[in-house]
């Protein structure tokens, strides 16, 4: 199938894609991997695509200690980035389970959180890093994510029937001396085994509280296995 009819405006400041996306039914392209598929099964309509990326928020730096990520960034500038690798290594860790690398090549950061698909694994790494997000109107304009407390390590785990495709469990850990973080694929964070690992409790205890946060016994296995190993490979024995 074939999308229904649109409007397409390539928008070249952040200004232009608000005003272009004042119509009824406007939607915003990004990098289009989620949002193209669904408007060519006629699963979503949009009366006009206004195309974010040439409207300079495709930008990675830091301010002050805190990273800021336009919301165009592509998925593969994550994975090559030096700052993100040394400062910021959990999106570096979660990106490269996203799709594939055809995928991430055009896939963008902000596209990943506004989908907002449970298995995505970038919003679970921003949750965990307790990033925030930055709106203008209906448009997200950037991510900024604090940085990491001394002494800090992380890791990313996730359960996929195949690589590349939406994982049945994942976890992101950030931990570091007085400070845990954990969070799962489509659940968000998992504050009782953040409250147990400052108290002293093992990968295998925390990881239990953790599956209490989702149903079914199956998946309360798949959660309790991905969070054991993300909390063991950020040190947690």
């Amino acid at each position: 199938m074939k999308p229904a009819p649109f409007e397409y405006v390539a928008a070249r400041s952040v200004e232009e894609a608000l005003a272009a996306l004042s119509v009824d039914g406007a939607r915003v392209l990004a990098g289009g991997q989620s949002l193209v598929p669904l408007l060519n099964l006629r699963a979503v309509r949009a009366t006009r695509l206004v195309d974010i990326n040439g409207a300079g928020l495709g930008v990675i730096r830091r301010h002050d200690g805190v990273l800021e990520l336009g919301a165009a960034v592509r998925q593969a500038a994550l994975e090559r980035s030096r700052l993100i690798a040394e400062h910021w290594p959990l999106l570096a860790q979660a990106v490269a389970h996203v799709g594939h690398p055809a995928t991430r090549s055009r896939g963008t950061i902000g596209g990943s959180v506004v989908h907002a698909d449970p298995r995505a694994q970038l919003p679970a790494a921003l949750a965990a890093l307790e990033a925030r997000f930055v709106e203008r109107g209906p448009l997200l304009v950037s991510i900024e994510v604090p940085p990491l407390p001394a002494g800090a390590r992380t890791a990313y785990a996730e359960y996929a029937r195949t690589r590349g495709m939406f994982a049945d469990a994942g976890a992101a850990v950030v931990l570091a001396p007085g400070h845990a973080r954990v969070a799962l694929l489509g659940t968000g964070r998992a504050p009782r085994a953040e409250v147990a690992l400052l108290k002293g409790a093992s990968a295998a205890e925390a990881a239990e509280l953790a599956a209490e946060e989702v149903e079914g016994d199956h998946r309360r296995a798949l959660v309790a296995d991905v969070t054991r190993r993300a909390l063991t490979a950020a040190g947690r024995r």
